[in-house]
């Protein structure tokens, strides 16, 4: 593979990712915060442009609250190339389910995905245009619901972090000797 140092390469490894979002300089509640946002967006099929959505939704969003950059930032790698196709035919399955329309399986949304790989434009009219609607609202519900889920779940595992990280300090500046 490579030679160069794993910490270079932190964003192919969810452990890794988990630990930068444990050592952000920030309190639990924004890093858990951008944490949620970075989900949200991370789980709406908009890969190319996540991280400007992030940014943007702190500049709108700052008036109201405001979140850590940086982990929303690091949360939207959870969609990339390879969990794209997944996770776009879970967002088009939930959709058509939602809106009780067209076919509802993977399958489906796999075979047009594969029937149309050799057009590009006739690939492009089949994912924004016939099965789009569907795969918005659909990855609406999977985003919010993934959202609900990392915000109290990181704040918690932060929270934890910080109290066992208090703990080491207090003992060590107690212990006989030091």
């Amino acid at each position: 593979m490579t030679d160069a140092p794993a910490d270079t390469r932190w964003w192919t490894s969810p452990r890794q990712m988990v630990r930068r979002l444990l050592m952000l300089d920030d309190t639990p509640h924004s890093i858990a915060l951008g944490t949620a946002v970075g989900m949200f967006v991370g789980l709406t099929p908009t890969v190319g442009i996540q991280m400007i959505l992030v940014g943007l939704l702190a500049v709108i969003l700052r008036p109201f609250f405001r979140f850590n950059i940086s982990a929303g930032m690091i949360t939207v790698y959870i969609s990339n190339p390879i969990t794209m196709l997944p996770l776009y035919a879970l967002f088009y399955s939930t959709g058509t389910m939602l809106l009780g329309t067209g076919s509802s399986g993977p399958v489906d949304f796999q075979a047009g995905v594969t029937e149309h790989l050799g057009d590009t434009r006739a690939l492009m009219q089949f994912v924004f245009v016939d099965v789009g609607w569907p795969m918005v609202i659909g990855s609406l519900l999977v985003a919010s619901i993934g959202a609900g889920i990392t915000y109290p779940s990181m704040k918690r595992l932060l929270q934890r972090r910080r109290e066992t990280d208090t703990s080491a300090i207090h003992s060590t500046d107690t212990e006989p000797g030091s």
